[in-house]
């Protein structure tokens, strides 16, 4: 599970995406490389979890 300031990351993101609308999603708006990033985390984290999952299962 995403770390609280993942979740927080992502959901300020979110919000300035929203608040800009469509040039939050420009590809030179820097709202968007934050989003962007900001995503990546928390999935990268969910894969993690769901790795350690996995071998937690296997070991066990």
């Amino acid at each position: 599970m995403a770390n609280t300031n993942e979740r927080s990351a992502e959901w300020v993101a979110s919000l300035a995406v929203e608040v800009l609308g469509g040039l939050g999603f420009v590809k030179d708006s820097p709202v968007e490389k934050l989003y962007r990033d900001a995503k990546i985390g928390t999935i990268y984290e969910g894969t993690s979890f769901m790795q350690l999952a996995a071998i937690a299962k296997c070991v066990l």
